[in-house]
């Protein structure tokens, strides 16, 4: 995997020396179509019929996630959606105004976190 060295300079200190981070250099997006092809590249499923799959998992993934589910996708890992709310005193007066918003979630499998421990890191200009 590709990096660079970046300044960044802390916000809350404006006037303070920037320090120094890695930052990876992404190579480019992979688009749905790319993935179908490499997908059937590695499987017995031609391109269509793996880019139509995918198109159609798009199209569900949404619909399990709005319903609260958490969606485990293998050896990949699982999505799933988490709240931001603010604190009440007494439960009974919690509403869903409290409810500020929502993010989706990704927790790798162990077998892609024992991936990502094996990356070997390249430095680039």
């Amino acid at each position: 995997m590709n990096y660079k060295v970046l300044p960044k300079k802390n916000p809350a200190k404006p006037e303070s020396q920037p320090k120094y981070y890695g930052s990876i250099v992404r190579p480019e997006n992979i688009s749905l179509e790319k993935l179908a092809k490499r997908i059937a590249e590695v499987s017995p499923v031609n391109e269509l019929d793996t880019e139509t799959v995918l198109v159609a998992f798009t199209r569900i993934l949404p619909e399990f996630l709005t319903e609260g589910a958490t969606v485990e996708l293998g050896n990949l890992g699982y999505l799933r959606v988490s709240l931001s709310s603010e604190g009440v005193e007494i439960e009974e007066d919690f509403q869903s105004k409290h409810i500020k918003g929502n993010k989706v979630r990704f927790q790798p499998s162990v077998k892609v976190k024992d991936a990502m421990k094996n990356v070997k890191y390249t430095k680039v200009k």
